[in-house]
């Protein structure tokens, strides 16, 4: 009797235990309905509860390119100050070639604050590019290039060498008084630089540096001598020059005169 007794009580307990678990089951489940209708309506009022209404472009940026970013970023945008994809807008502002880095913050009630730096090029990129001084490559839209800036050419993948080479040779060539206006390097490696006097040298493809000290230890005379219009540095020892005639004293200078050669061109 005590075991039967015992039993019919167990089984009277475990019925009103498995209901309150299925109870508190339904519950949770209705909780999160109640959560998930309620996040669902949020994300679809909030744009309209909570919107962007300015978006401010801030740093070293011209006017036209703030427009640009401000309506690429606005033809972009979706939802509201809090669910405002900032990932997703800072890949956009810098898929703009001028953007080199952007950086977006939310604040507070309507704005969208864009920090942006600039690429600043020092140089034009061969047809249609520019270039900064770390070698980065960009081509900006719409034409927009500086026809003052001196010019360099060659692979995209030579950028960074080529541009670490015209700051260097730069620097050393204003020493004597001379600027860049063009740098070029070919396929095969063979490096030209022309002058803002409109002299080139042609450096060839081995022992450039070595090369461009021996056109700078001779400079001075050089000019002295006449105009240079092209000083082939490709020997093993000496240069030769084809000169300009010598407007200034009357006397012409025969296009083909060697000012020094020795040893094999390479």
């Amino acid at each position: 009797m005590n075991t039967a007794s015992s039993q019919t009580e167990t089984r009277q307990t475990a019925r009103p235990t498995r209901m309150g678990t299925r109870l508190r089951a339904l519950l949770g489940v209705l909780i999160l309905l109640v959560l998930g209708g309620a996040g669902w309506l949020f994300l679809r009022w909030e744009p309209t509860l909570l919107p962007i209404r300015l978006i401010q472009i801030e740093g070293e940026v011209h006017h036209h390119s703030s427009q640009q970013l401000q309506e690429r970023l606005t033809e972009r945008l979706h939802g509201g100050i809090l669910t405002a994809d900032l990932v997703d807008l800072k890949q956009t502002a810098e898929e703009l070639p001028w953007v080199g880095q952007a950086t977006l913050r939310r604040v507070w009630p309507d704005t969208l604050r864009v920090q942006v730096r600039e690429y600043r090029p020092i140089a034009r990129w061969s047809l249609d590019g520019l270039v900064t001084a770390d070698g980065i490559v960009f081509r900006p839209q719409g034409g927009s290039i500086p026809s003052n800036l001196p010019l360099l050419e060659g692979d995209d993948k030579r950028a960074p060498e080529i541009t670490a080479r015209y700051q260097a040779w730069q620097a050393a060539l204003e020493r004597v008084g001379r600027g860049i206006q063009r740098l070029s390097v070919d396929p095969r490696g063979d490096w030209r630089l022309k002058l803002a006097s409109g002299a080139e040298l042609r450096l060839g493809t081995t022992m450039v540096e070595e090369r461009l000290a021996r056109y700078l230890a001779s400079a001075s005379q050089l000019e002295a001598a006449g105009r240079p219009l092209t000083v082939d540095l490709r020997y093993s020892n000496g240069f030769s020059v084809k000169w300009a005639p010598n407007t200034d004293t009357g006397v012409r200078a025969h296009p083909d005169r060697v000012a020094a050669r020795a040893g094999n061109r390479r």
